[in-house]
């Protein structure tokens, strides 16, 4: 690293007043693996490079090593592409499809339509530490991929179901009763849930889409029944 000069004006500096520095090249740039190959041939054999603003004085030997700096260039960019896709963080495009494939399964955390590549890490990573077999996760699943919290009834839940009531004295049965609206049957059976899931405007969340949401977090046994809008 050298300091900035100018052959006509001399050396140049900031608005400052303090010095310029010339850094060469943009490190894996072609230019900078053009300046490595010239470094490594034997001295003497061809002209020094350039300095400041002079002419070159072998410019077809300038020239290919350029095109073999680009060559150079175009395999440090592809490497540093490639460890990006290494960490999910940093991963984007169809990398994060595969990755959610691998971790997840083909069918399971799937990008939905025109969703980013940030929203879809942030799913990705949310599912990975999602708590699972509780009402609470199986809502927090489905809210994830629909935008909108679901109505979750539990047959042996009480404060789902309430108690059997009639439609002439629908308060007797905690607002819910035979041909009042909103019934929901209870049972003593258990081991299933009723899934209600509405889609928030400008979400792209189907039937399958719950479902497999849903499968990820419910405990093993349990049977979920679900109605979406998506």
């Amino acid at each position: 690293m050298t300091l900035l000069d100018d052959v006509a004006l001399g050396r140049e500096d900031a608005s400052d007043g303090k010095p310029l520095w010339d850094t060469g090249p943009v490190p894996g740039s072609a230019q900078d693996f053009a300046r490595r190959l010239r470094v490594l041939l034997p001295s003497g054999w061809f002209p020094a490079p350039p300095q400041d603003l002079q002419t070159e004085q072998a410019p077809v030997l300038a020239a290919m090593l350029l095109g073999f700096g680009s060559v150079l260039a175009g395999f440090w960019a592809l490497i540093g592409a490639v460890a990006a896709q290494t960490r999910l963080a940093t991963m984007g495009g169809p990398f994060l499809d595969m990755a959610a494939a691998d971790f997840f399964g083909a069918d399971d955390v799937l990008r939905q339509a025109g969703e980013s590549d940030a929203a879809y890490r942030a799913r990705i990573a949310a599912s990975l530490v999602a708590t699972r077999n509780t009402r609470a996760a199986v809502s927090a699943a489905v809210q994830g991929v629909t935008g909108m919290a679901p109505r979750v009834i539990e047959a042996m839940n009480a404060a789902d179901c309430h108690a059997f009531g009639a439609a002439n004295a629908a308060a007797a049965g905690g607002g819910y009763g035979y041909g009042a609206a909103g019934l929901r049957y209870g049972s003593l059976t258990g081991g299933q849930v009723f899934i209600e899931a509405g889609v928030a405007s400008g979400t792209e969340a189907s039937v399958q889409m719950v479902a497999a949401a849903v499968a990820r977090v419910k405990a093993a046994g349990v049977t979920a029944w679900i109605r979406s809008d998506g």
